[in-house]
């Protein structure tokens, strides 16, 4: 099997997994009689590692998302995966230019992590090619982003906070519960939390501005290219 991790430092956030895994994985996911044939690490990612997998009995490539082991995982972020994929249902507006999901594995059995398996999408990384087009075209690259975001944000929910949970009744408490953790995690790395718990204290004293938003809405985050 062609196998190619990323080299990677021991202690680095994000952690290959072995051949045997790989294999294991794909037994799981797809039975026994599935053996991967190549399994390349992709980079450009900075949370999950994510592997592009061909296998013998599969009519084309699939990707594995593995979730960072849960001792490395930041209080703000936890379970990142998991609710990603409980996110699933709630994206049928646009369920045509996003992966499929295909198999999901929270046991943590094989391999101490949460991972999943979906579709691979034929294309390029924006980051890849959009700069060799001339920038007057960019704008329609763009509109196209918003539109599909727009999509997104139309999508109401039964409570603010992750969908997965908690959830909380109000917007100004699911604010607040992020900006307490990642000042816990900020003070838990040994980092100056003092800024962020200042913005949480003045989202505390404003919490009425924030509540004026009543209905809670499926939110995209990180929106760049690269997503």
């Amino acid at each position: 099997m062609e196998f190619r991790s990323i080299s990677r430092e021991s202690s680095a956030f994000q952690q290959p997994v072995s051949e045997i895994d790989i294999q294991e994985i794909c037994a799981r996911a797809f039975g026994p009689g599935v053996l991967a044939t190549s399994a390349v690490e992709l980079g450009g990612g900075m949370y999950n590692t994510t592997y592009r997998i061909t296998a013998a009995g599969l009519p084309e490539p699939v990707i594995l998302r593995i979730a960072p082991a849960p001792d490395r995982q930041f209080a703000s972020e936890r379970e990142l995966m998991r609710n990603e994929y409980a996110t699933v249902p709630y994206l049928s507006t646009v369920a045509a230019v996003v992966p499929r999901m295909l198999f999901a594995d929270w046991s943590q059995e094989i391999i101490g992590r949460d991972w999943v398996v979906q579709s691979h999408l034929t294309g390029v990384p924006a980051p890849e090619r959009l700069g060799a087009y001339d920038r007057a075209l960019w704008r329609g690259f763009f509109a196209q982003l918003g539109e599909i975001t727009s999509r997104v944000h139309s999508v109401r929910g039964a409570h603010f906070g992750p969908i997965a949970g908690p959830g909380f009744p109000t917007w100004s408490a699911a604010v607040l519960a992020s900006l307490h953790a990642i000042a816990a995690d900020l003070s838990a790395s040994g980092l100056d939390a003092a800024d962020v718990r200042k913005v949480a204290d003045l989202a505390a004293e404003h919490g009425e501005v924030l509540d004026e938003i009543r209905e809670p809405r499926l939110l995209t985050g990180d929106l760049w290219t690269v997503h």
